[in-house]
């Protein structure tokens, strides 16, 4: 009979054990993009354990009064215009995006190791900028212009992440491009200086609108002195790319 008793102890005690390996894999994952904050790129992300080898996540962004995020492309490209170094200058945008993803987990470890996440992201942008010009009468001239839009994206996520200690996980973003829907940006202002321009200065401004030139996107420009519109269209489309989360387990 001490036999049995034995092998009943060593089966309960495995349970338990198995039990309390199960409880330190706790099913969710708090965490906040650290490189981002570099960037005035503010996120803060939910993950959900789902399976052993699978989660969803949702995360939350805002960037508020930020700089350009091609800022440094655009003046490889007009560093030589003073009037357009001065507009990307005094460019900022405030965004807010959402993103949900579902990640796949090759280890079958569930939040850890290396995944792979088809997700969508939503966008809300307003852009304030001081676009500015010099015309003819060789004074500098600004347009307040401000413009906004909504745009969805899908696409996918390679990533690694670590579980140090039982609480805490550090997420690599690795690369992540994606594709979405066409987006519209009309940018309009006036030039309070507008009684000074000559109909030569409004074709030149005309012009200088429409040769601005970014990969994908058409730029056209209505110029109904004193209002000044330009719109801007094409695809919403980026890369998320080595982004660092550092994250809480509870």
């Amino acid at each position: 009979m001490k036999h049995p008793q034995i092998f009943t102890s060593l089966v309960s005690l495995l349970l338990i054990s198995r039990i309390a390996q199960a409880q330190l894999v706790t099913p969710t994952v708090v965490k906040v993009n650290l490189s981002g904050a570099v960037f005035k790129n503010y996120q803060i992300q939910y993950e959900r354990v789902l399976t052993p080898r699978s989660t969803i996540t949702v995360t939350a962004g805002a960037s508020i009064d930020a700089p350009l995020p091609f800022k440094q492309a655009l003046m490889d490209q007009y560093g030589e215009n003073d009037d357009a170094v001065r507009a990307i200058n005094r460019t900022l945008f405030n965004k807010y995006t959402g993103t949900l993803e579902y990640r796949f987990y090759f280890s079958g470890q569930a939040p850890r190791g290396w995944y792979i996440a088809p997700f969508a992201r939503y966008i809300n942008m307003d852009i304030s900028q001081d676009y500015t010009y010099t015309p003819s009468d060789g004074i500098l001239h600004h347009a307040h212009m401000n413009a906004k839009f909504n745009a969805f994206g899908a696409g996918i996520l390679l990533g690694h992440q670590w579980l140090i200690g039982n609480r805490v996980t550090l997420d690599l973003w690795l690369l992540g491009p994606f594709y979405g829907t066409n987006v519209t940006a009309d940018f309009v202002g006036e030039d309070p200086l507008w009684k000074n321009l000559k109909p030569a200065d409004i074709t030149k401004l005309h012009s200088d609108i429409e040769n601005t030139t970014l990969p994908g996107y058409t730029t056209t420009a209505t110029i109904a002195v004193p209002l000044i519109e330009a719109k801007l269209v094409g695809p919403y489309y980026g890369v998320r790319a080595f982004g660092v989360g550092l994250g809480y387990r509870f």
